[in-house]
């Protein structure tokens, strides 16, 4: 009981934290991506997310939380209503909208799926500095062509004595999603 109580008492210190530092209007909650309708996953499946020219500018929170701090936290915002951050969830929940599937290698073909359906997904590039070590990008290669949106490293940029480091390529620093944006789109659309 103690430990949901520090838990709960966390994730509302985080919300406040996102409250009090990043204003509303610079957020794309999940009160903006729903809308008018029945829940999150509805209005993905049918209206998508806010369009480009809309978001510039605003950053979006999620919980990368499973288990009881996720659960814990849609109790206290049923359908993410009133919530700053979007959660992980599965496909069955009203509130999926954001997956994070950190294998691209083995996971490639879901994380293509889930994109093409509308939903963001997260990935990771590198973990525990195997591929920082013998400079293999292939897991970063994989996360790129199933068009993951967000792509987590401990790279981000060049470290003295090693070879690897994650860049978007052709990117400015983004690009155009190699699985859902129109053939017309270029990494200068995207920054404009």
């Amino acid at each position: 009981m103690t430990t949901t109580l520090e838990l709960s008492g966390l994730l509302e210190d985080i919300e406040q934290e996102i409250a009090q530092f990043w204003p509303l209007n610079k957020t794309i909650t999940p009160d903006n991506v729903r809308g008018e309708s029945e829940s999150l996953k509805d209005s993905i499946i049918t209206d998508g997310w806010p369009l480009l020219e809309d978001s510039r500018g605003k950053a979006i929170f999620v919980l990368l939380a499973r288990g009881e701090s996720k659960d814990l936290y849609v109790q206290t915002y049923p359908g993410l209503v009133g919530a700053r951050m979007f959660t992980l969830s599965d496909e069955t929940s009203s509130e999926a909208a954001v997956f994070s599937l950190t294998d691209p290698i083995g996971s490639g073909e879901e994380i293509m799926r889930l994109v093409s359906e509308g939903y963001i997904v997260r990935s990771r590039a590198d973990s525990g500095g195997e591929e920082a070590d013998n400079n293999d990008t292939t897991r970063r290669d994989a996360a790129l062509a199933a068009g993951a949106h967000s792509i987590s490293t401990d790279y981000p940029a060049q470290v003295d004595g090693l070879e690897y480091w994650v860049e978007i390529p052709e990117g400015t620093p983004s690009r155009c999603n190699p699985i859902s944006s129109p053939d017309w789109c270029s990494s200068q659309d995207v920054e404009v």
